[in-house]
């Protein structure tokens, strides 16, 4: 059998149409999320995976909300499409609050915020929400009535769900939260709004969320293993076909492959729960499992690669002699990728970083700002590619198995120093980790 011949789109596609067509929208704790994790356990063990198990842990659910946002056009009020963000309050007793905007362009405008600078006003912040905790911390001081985001990376007429950062909610707390689509921030910029109400109705409750794990030893258990993972949750209101059931579909077809593979290396195969409020699910397992980290060699995430228009890229975290093997080994199976080398916070192999596991993660953008359909009703079946996914996996499957196979990789372990101490700021200050 030819390394790629085993990958079977016809089994891609049925997986994807059980997780999104189905099954459709997996919020974390809910039992769409529980039905995505039987289903994936379920495949593990009819694909031949060992030690087939869930290990829970707890998380944030959302129930419902009903956010209204309106802006004041003159005298009239005009409703604005809006969504919440997965771990912000709702407005005090589910009343309007209303407001002054005070438009913040950040980060560069972060020096802005002083304690109680925002009391009895509404913020409107382009750009990213902070990502750094003084900002957080200042933005919360500042005692905003609520806050309304607007990404620009997505210029376009919907808005998009999105979480908050559960540690910074517990150490520091949150400001109500919504986001509006882009375009109408633009209209109200251009006209001169300069007065909003919010109102948020929201139900969120304590819940548990699951990881599946599956294992296939190697003849060589002493050897560091290689760790394949994905998420199965998704945002609110859409199925997640690209973010991410394309990952999901991606495990399991290479737990498929690998079962019929000789191996060196134990494979680990991992499908983590609650993604989509900061990897809850990785850094539960990583906190749970912080002895085994030693035994982790490489960890192979897939996030949001189904794009049929886009870029394959590999933001590849450890030596500079991986990135080198990794691009030119996928190359020779027909794979050109865009190296990202930084180490970012945002996807589940972060949490093993943090703990000095080297790591891939492969992503397929599709514009300048990431993926138009990011969080959004669009992210739906009509909108990913089965044979993109295909040939990605048919170019990945044989460098991992090659991997899989060498008692000695041609690179060394761990992290570089500056990758490393990156890793550990951010795992302290975005997840609570210590090393």
């Amino acid at each position: 059998m030819k390394a790629g011949d085993a990958i079977d789109e016809r089994r891609l596609l049925r997986d994807w149409e059980v997780l999104c067509s189905e099954i459709g929208e997996r919020r974390a704790g809910t039992d769409n999320e529980r039905r995505a994790a039987k289903y994936v356990g379920d495949q593990f063990t009819a694909a031949g995976l060992t030690d087939v198990h869930e290990e829970e842990f707890p998380c944030t659910s959302l129930r419902r909300a009903l956010p209204e946002v309106h802006a004041r056009h003159g005298s009239r009020w005009v409703e604005t499409p809006a969504m919440t963000l997965v771990g912000a309050p709702g407005t005090p007793g589910g009343r309007w609050v209303e407001g002054e905007l005070v438009w913040l362009e950040m980060p560069e405008n972060a020096g802005r915020l002083k304690p109680g600078s925002l009391r009895g006003r509404i913020a409107v912040i382009f750009g990213p929400l902070p990502t750094v905790e003084s900002h957080h911390r200042a933005l919360v001081a500042a005692a905003p009535l609520a806050v309304i985001h607007v990404d620009d990376r997505l210029p376009f007429a919907w808005a998009k769900s999105d979480g908050v950062y559960p540690q910074w909610v517990r150490r520091h707390g949150v400001p109500v939260t919504v986001t509006v689509p882009y375009t109408m921030a633009w209209a109200w910029r251009r006209t001169g709004v300069d007065r909003a109400r919010v109102q948020v109705r929201i139900e969120q409750v304590a819940a548990v969320s699951q990881n599946v794990i599956g294992m296939l030893p190697g003849r060589d258990p002493g050897l560091p293993e290689i760790l394949v993972s994905a998420h199965h949750d998704t945002q609110c209101g859409n199925p997640g076909a690209d973010d991410n059931a394309s990952g999901v579909v991606c495990l399991l077809e290479l737990a498929r492959y690998f079962a019929a593979q000789p191996r060196r290396r134990t494979l680990r195969f991992i499908s983590f729960g609650t993604e989509e409020q900061l990897s809850v699910g990785a850094a539960a397992y990583v906190q749970r499992h912080r002895s085994a980290m030693k035994r982790i060699g490489l960890v192979v995430n897939f996030d949001s690669v189904g794009s049929p228009l886009g870029h394959f890229e590999l933001w590849c975290v450890g030596a500079p002699a991986l990135a080198r093997h990794s691009t030119r080994a996928l190359a020779r199976r027909g794979l050109d990728v865009r190296l990202q080398t930084e180490v970012t916070p945002f996807v589940d192999n972060f949490p093993f970083n943090q703990a000095g596991v080297p790591s891939w993660w492969l992503y397929r953008p599709n514009f300048s700002g990431g993926r138009w359909q990011h969080h959004s009703p669009h992210d739906t079946m009509e909108n990913i590619s089965v044979p993109e996914v295909a040939r990605l996996l048919r170019a990945v499957a044989p460098v991992v198995g090659d991997l899989a196979g060498r008692a000695k990789w041609p690179f060394p372990q761990g992290l570089p120093a500056g990758q490393r101490t990156v890793a550990r700021r951010l795992g302290r200050e975005l997840f609570g980790l210590q090393r």
